[in-house]
């Protein structure tokens, strides 16, 4: 679940608690599918004695630079979360200098570790952070005139723009008044800037909010220190079908769009 927020959130969390900086000491691997294809004990080997000197994001990857040159990439997928005290389902824990520990913990093991000598590997991969100025007006603009897909799954390829989920994208539609199934090649020039500046919108409300959590399960996602994110207050679409629309008072609608759950509102986003 975790999007661009959650995972801008918890890089801004470990930075600010000195993790940046610190010696990585000891390394355990409780699920060591997490850092395939590397074995535990390849991975401690190369991992410990380094420094973390940086720790950065870039759509849902979040990276770990060490003083090795090498780079530890973090995909939270589903469930994935960091946090400084033990708990359940810790899958990996380091041990750094000036007493801290820094615990990764996964209740679906879906999460992945990634080292790699050069973070293009996996980055080149990937459309630009909806976040920074390489996310342009016309680049985006562009790239949805010379597509002829549904508009929601389209925001979602990270190929594309990355850094968008299930969440914002939802959020975004339903602030740009578009409806999720609309050819993204049909939307007129005033729809597609109406896109681009709600997208860049519903995730900086996001990270302001430190991250959406819509719920209290063990999965849900939670900040560094345990504690939900606050976005929760300012969803408009996602997870609220059935419930009025907060912009015309019609009930939203809960559908399936390209195997994803998708709530919309029929009145304010006609197809």
């Amino acid at each position: 679940m975790p999007e661009l927020p959650e995972v801008e959130t918890i890089a801004r969390q470990l930075r600010a608690r000195g993790v940046e900086g610190k010696e990585i000491l000891a390394v355990k691997v409780a699920w060591a599918p997490t850092i395939e294809p590397y074995s535990v004990a390849a991975f401690s080997k190369a991992v410990k004695g380094t420094t973390i000197n940086e720790i950065s994001r870039v759509g849902k990857w979040m990276m770990f630079s060490l003083s090795s040159g090498q780079t530890i990439m973090v995909h939270l997928r589903m469930a994935g979360s960091f946090s400084m005290g033990p708990g359940s389902h810790d899958r990996i824990v380091l041990k750094l200098s000036d007493g801290l520990t820094l615990y990764y913990r996964d209740t679906r093991k879906f999460g992945r570790w990634k080292l790699v000598d050069d973070p293009d590997v996996i980055l080149k991969g990937l459309g630009p952070d909806a976040l920074t100025r390489r996310f342009t007006r016309n680049y985006f603009a562009d790239a949805m005139r010379k597509r002829h897909r549904m508009i929601k799954p389209l925001i979602l390829d990270q190929s594309i723009v990355a850094g968008l989920g299930n969440i914002y994208a939802d959020e975004a539609l339903w602030e740009a008044k578009i409806h999720p199934e609309r050819l993204s090649d049909s939307l007129t020039d005033e729809e597609l800037a109406a896109l681009f500046k709600a997208i860049k919108h519903v995730l900086n409300i996001g990270v302001a909010n430190r991250g959406t959590s819509l719920g209290g399960g063990k999965t849900n996602y939670r900040q560094v220190d345990g504690d939900s994110g606050a976005n929760r207050a300012e969803v408009k679409a996602y997870g609220r079908g059935g419930n009025p629309c907060d912009r015309c008072g019609e009930p939203l609608e809960k559908t399936v769009v390209a195997q994803r759950g998708t709530t919309f509102c029929p009145a304010c986003q006609p197809i």
